[in-house]
């Protein structure tokens, strides 16, 4: 394989490992990887276990579609910057985390 298409599928490979070792960690142990070592793709992993989820709240109580992007953002901000709190508790404070938020 040359040297530039082994360069090209470096990134799909790392991605795909790092998936299938984050389908394997409780919500809990992701979380706890973020507050740890501020590991991005822990977190990132978190959002896409539980946006979907959250998007759904967020437009099901807010019903506009442009506020309710905007508190699906806010819900995971909230849970960044709570994140040392949230990781104290058990299994999924995600979607709990983000299911109030999208309320407010």
């Amino acid at each position: 394989m040359p040297l530039g298409q082994a360069d090209r599928l470096m990134p799909t490979l790392r991605r795909v490992v790092l998936a299938r070792q984050s389908a394997a960690r409780s919500d809990g142990d992701l979380l706890g990887a973020f507050v740890l070592a501020r590991d991005a793709e822990a977190f990132a992993e978190l959002v896409r276990r539980h946006g979907p989820m959250v998007l759904g709240v967020c437009r099901r109580v807010v019903g506009d579609r442009t506020t309710a992007d905007d508190a699906f953002q806010a819900a995971f901000l909230v849970l960044a910057r709570r994140a040392r709190r949230s990781a104290r508790g058990s299994g999924s404070a995600t979607g709990c985390t983000g299911s109030r938020t999208a309320r407010r």
